[in-house]
């Protein structure tokens, strides 16, 4: 439900049930120790839900990635490895409704990766709070460095093919 905690439904072996609405904080995908100090909502999942649209799908070149997550002041980073990702889509767009949302501006479009994190909870964070660390693309530097981007935003792609002759694209190459 927007502007709420995502919720999921979970099957739970131990009591052949499954259970719905329940939060990310109460999620883990291994059994803690008993003197586990489990992170709270906020820190588990930084925004609401966005939109009563979500899609979900797998970063396959990022499968089982370890990474680096940024969980915000006076935190210190904690490695996980990224599961998969929910992507807020402009609700009811299928069905022609127009979207009065952020999911459709450029600069505020947001999607969530969930990542199992090392203390066996899960957690939803955007790719500008996580360090992607797949060993065979990655320098032995590369979690201390962080990058100088901007982000994106809907004007620096408004005008994008004005500067070209052709239609799509740009015509100073081609495949």
């Amino acid at each position: 439900m927007r502007n709420r905690p995502l919720c999921f439904q979970v099957w739970v072996e131990k009591y052949a049930a499954c259970f719905d609405k329940v939060p990310p904080h109460c999620i883990y995908w291994y059994e803690p120790e008993d003197d586990h100090k489990a992170l709270p909502l906020h820190k588990i999942q930084m925004w609401e839900c966005l939109s009563g649209s979500i899609e979900a799908w797998r970063k396959d070149q990022l499968n089982d990635v370890p990474v680096l997550v940024n969980l915000g002041k006076g935190m210190k980073p904690i490695s996980g490895h990224y599961w998969f990702t929910l992507d807020f889509l402009p609700e009811d767009q299928a069905q022609g409704a127009l979207d009065v949302g952020d999911s459709e501006l450029m600069e505020e479009h947001k999607e969530g990766n969930v990542l199992r994190l090392e203390n066996g909870q899960i957690a939803i964070y955007p790719n500008n709070r996580i360090k992607w660390l797949p060993v065979s693309l990655t320098g032995k530097d590369a979690a201390a460095t962080i990058p100088d981007w901007d982000v994106a935003t809907n004007a620096q792609w408004d005008e994008w093919w004005s500067d070209s002759d052709e239609i799509l694209g740009d015509a100073k190459w081609a495949y």
